[in-house]
């Protein structure tokens, strides 16, 4: 029987400035990014694949397309979610963190959605909902990306343009951040409150590649992002698995920008070791 395959590419190149305190976080290459990875999908094979475009990409539908592939996907299917935009971050109003941002402690990492911040918390929470043995492969090429399912490490916050070389960095600016808290305390808060879930409360499998740690930032320069751009070139040639991907992407990259591979969840069996976007595999589940 033929595994599903479910794929959801977001690719933001603006957020609604009302929703973020003026800002319109403008971005040259995430529409593209999310071509990318659709593209690699379709050559996967991928039997679903959805594509949210800044405007359309909002919190809303990003929560509807996880809860869906959650209700759908059964064990040995695959779910390949992949991001391109701003990393940010907000207060931890359910003290689940330990990690700083900049000299304040107490923050939760996000995404900037077209119309409103993703939460770690809520992506950690979906993926509780998915069943045992699903596979969820998920890229973020985005700043403080390295565990953006679930904040683990110190976070900077400076954000970088070069209008000479069109190079930015993804990174949603601290005082922006905080604004935008500010004016939208009670509904983050809301979000955030019943948000309890544990690593060890995770049944499927997550492998997450993220375009930097979660102290640097994900920069982008003409058509695409950095990390984007790697994997790309990288996926041209046959690799072995998601542990040979990762290799291949980290070398020769930038040494101020070093990508992540992060794991968690039911490792029952080896999907890192898996060749990279593979619907079929052999999962000996509890073997």
């Amino acid at each position: 029987m033929t595994p599903q395959s479910y794929a959801l590419h977001i690719g933001i190149n603006a957020v609604d400035p009302a929703k973020y305190a003026g800002w319109n976080g403008e971005l040259f290459a995430c529409e593209q990014d999310a071509a990318v990875y659709k593209s690699i999908a379709e050559k996967a094979g991928f039997q679903q694949i959805h594509t949210l475009l800044t405007k359309e990409a909002t919190a809303d539908k990003v929560l509807s397309h996880l809860h869906h592939a959650a209700a759908q996907l059964e064990t040995g299917d695959i779910f390949l979610l992949t991001y391109a935009g701003h990393g940010g971050a907000i207060i931890d109003a359910n003290k689940d963190e330990t990690d700083n941002f900049g000299s304040m402690s107490g923050f939760d990492e996000t995404w900037c959605l077209y119309d409103r911040q993703l939460i770690d918390d809520e992506l950690f929470a979906c993926f509780g909902q998915f069943k045992e043995g699903v596979r969820i492969l998920l890229f973020s090429d985005s700043c403080h990306s390295g565990s953006v399912a679930k904040a683990a490490s110190p976070v900077t916050n400076t954000a970088i343009t070069d209008p000479a070389t069109y190079t930015r960095s993804r990174v949603a600016p601290l005082d922006v951040l905080v604004r935008t808290y500010n004016a939208h305390k009670s509904e983050y808060d809301r979000i955030q409150a019943p948000l309890i879930t544990r690593e060890e409360d995770i049944k499927a499998y997550v492998v997450q590649f993220g375009a930097c740690q979660d102290d640097e930032l994900a920069m982008e320069v003409w058509g695409n992002g950095m990390f984007t751009a790697k994997l790309q070139k990288v996926m041209q040639e046959p690799v072995a698995s998601y542990k040979a991907l990762f290799s291949a992407i980290k070398r020769g990259f930038p040494g101020q920008q070093r990508p992540n591979l992060y794991q968690y969840g039911n490792k029952a069996y080896d999907f890192i070791l898996q060749p990279p976007f593979a619907i079929h595999a052999d999962l000996p589940i509890g073997q």
